[in-house]
């Protein structure tokens, strides 16, 4: 299927010997994608295999990439040194204690006890000269070598930033790598859209990434995320944020992910999330299937199945009212078996409100108000002791405006509705 008529202008097949572009990594990938970029645009079919990479791969405008078969996107070695001097705002350069472990065309990130930096938009090494590492792009962030800065080559595999109207489809994106302490606190993506309206993303399979697996971020209007699975990520398995507003997301398969399945970040307003299997997350950061709240407004949930997540089924998060996720329609989901064993609670989440320590079907805080729940199966059905699903619907103090309409809340050891609104 075409999306774009820029996808059928011209195609490059990428891969082992005997394609267009011979290649099995980043860089042959790469070559392809900014030929046709300065064509105007086309398609870069990815053939069968493995692909070894070492930067991001930068999608841009009007450009397909498409997978045939089972075309994979794996991390290389890890790389990573302390810095000897300070990577300073402005430079295009830094100095490694030891810059053999970096080579021309890795990607990097920077750490220092201020955190993490670049981790989405990394830098290129384009030298080494003299013990220092040239990269493409100016640094705009402080790491300095006083506070233990250390550069690192991770990155998100694949990186749409300003790449409206792209389609990338059907493929495998693994970002599992050996990790020997250089990424405590890391939280990156998989498959990052930044600021790219009209991007679609379909049939992709995210996974073992130290962050969100796929996130569409920062006014990328319009997207449409569709039959993708993201598990195995330590945050979020999709992220919606920034003010991403128009998005459609469907027959997503979202699972044991550490933080929440599906998070609705700010400013989604006016989109759709249906049909998607969103369960067994939140495991590492004790939350739940589904999170929406800020300024998430005029959102459709249909059909989706959300099950035996961490915390909640569905948590709207607290806002003011002014930010809050209003005129949220919730039809002909199953929202069952939520929660977990308490005795699993991280100490860190202890300190929570008693109330939030409860887990439900759906959570709903305050100041939200016009919500529609209509035609959903809300229910628990595992035996006592295990029916941690304790009520099927919260509301909180300040909720108003919630109509209920022909739902089905069983079993529940609590009771169907606890309202404090």
């Amino acid at each position: 299927m075409i999306d774009n008529p820029a996808f059928g202008r011209e195609t490059i097949v990428v891969g082992p010997t005997g394609a267009d572009r011979p290649g099995i990594d980043n860089q042959a990938i790469q070559l392809a994608i900014d030929a046709l970029a300065t064509r105007g645009g086309g398609t870069v079919r990815l053939a069968e295999g493995d692909y070894l990479l070492i930067d991001s791969i930068r999608v841009r405008a009007d450009i397909a990439m498409i997978g045939e078969g089972r075309a994979r996107l794996v991390r290389g070695p890890l790389a990573s040194s302390e810095l000897a001097i300070d990577a300073d705002v402005g430079q295009f350069e830094l100095t490694p204690a030891d810059a053999s472990a970096f080579k021309p065309g890795m990607g990097i990130c920077l750490w220092d006890e201020a955190g993490w930096a670049y981790i989405n938009a990394p830098h290129t090494v384009t030298a080494i000269e003299g013990g220092r590492v040239l990269v493409g792009s100016m640094f705009t962030i402080d790491r300095l070598a006083e506070r233990h800065a250390r550069a690192v080559n991770y990155f998100p595999l694949v990186l749409a930033e300003r790449a409206e109207r792209a389609l990338i489809e059907n493929l495998i994106v693994d970002a599992d790598v050996a990790d020997e302490g250089e990424l405590a606190d890391l939280r990156a993506t998989g498959v990052y859209a930044f600021r790219s309206r009209q991007i679609t993303l379909r049939k992709l399979t995210v996974s073992n990434v130290r962050g969100d697996g796929i996130l569409v971020d920062t006014a990328s209007v319009g997207a449409l995320v569709e039959d993708c699975e993201s598990f195995g990520n330590t945050h979020h398995g999709l992220h919606h944020g920034s003010h991403s507003a128009y998005q459609t997301q469907r027959r997503c398969h979202l699972h044991h992910n550490g933080s929440d399945g599906l998070y609705i970040c700010w400013g989604i307003h006016h989109s759709s999330f249906e049909d998607n299997d969103i369960h067994h997350n939140g495991h590492l950061l004790w939350r739940s299937g589904i999170s929406v709240g800020h300024k998430d407004t005029d959102i459709a949930f249909a059909r989706n199945r959300i099950y035996e997540n961490c915390k909640y089924g569905i948590c709207v998060r607290l806002k003011t009212e002014a930010n809050g996720a209003h005129r949220g329609t919730y039809r002909e989901n199953t929202i069952e078996n939520n929660g977990a064993d308490p005795a699993g609670m991280p100490e860190s989440v202890r300190k929570l409100p008693a109330r939030e320590l409860t887990s439900c079907g759906v959570y709903v805080n305050g100041v939200t108000h016009d919500l529609v729940f209509e035609r959903n199966v809300i229910r628990e059905t595992r035996p006592a002791g295990q029916d941690h699903q304790r009520y099927a619907v919260y509301l909180g103090p300040g909720v108003s405006k919630v109509t209920f309409t022909d739902n089905d809340m069983d079993r529940h050891p609590e009771g169907a509705v606890v309202d404090e609104s």
